[in-house]
């Protein structure tokens, strides 16, 4: 199932998925210096892309650019290791407001069922 966490802010029409150690300080190994050097990176980026090399990370188009998104995750039970998160989801189009309409039908047959 499914389980909203929260909510990630854009500004640059975009997000990034990766491990930041591969980006951030020094020592990182595929260090960006600044926004233009990133944006430099990714002008030809169409949906998505790999801007600074093959396993590193993505950049993606965010649905319709800059707003607010819904992140979920999934998790699952790893025995001696405990739950762990299996599986993230970003909503960039539409779902959320389809799963906040099954929300308020929901409630509304509860204040029905209440009422009778």
């Amino acid at each position: 199932m499914k389980k909203l966490i929260g909510h990630m802010s854009v500004d640059a029409g975009l997000c990034w998925v990766g491990d930041p150690c591969y980006v951030l300080g020094d020592d990182a190994s595929s260090r960006v210096h600044d926004w233009m050097d990133f944006c430099e990176k990714i002008s030809d980026m169409k949906n998505h892309a790999a801007p600074l090399g093959e396993g590193v990370g993505f950049a993606i188009h965010t649905g319709y650019g800059d707003g607010s998104y819904p992140v979920y995750i999934e998790t699952s039970d790893e025995g001696s290791w405990g739950e762990r998160v299996s599986r993230i989801t970003i909503e960039f189009l539409g779902e959320e407001e389809e799963d906040e309409e099954e929300e308020d039908e929901e409630e509304e047959d509860e204040d029905e069922d209440w009422d009778e």
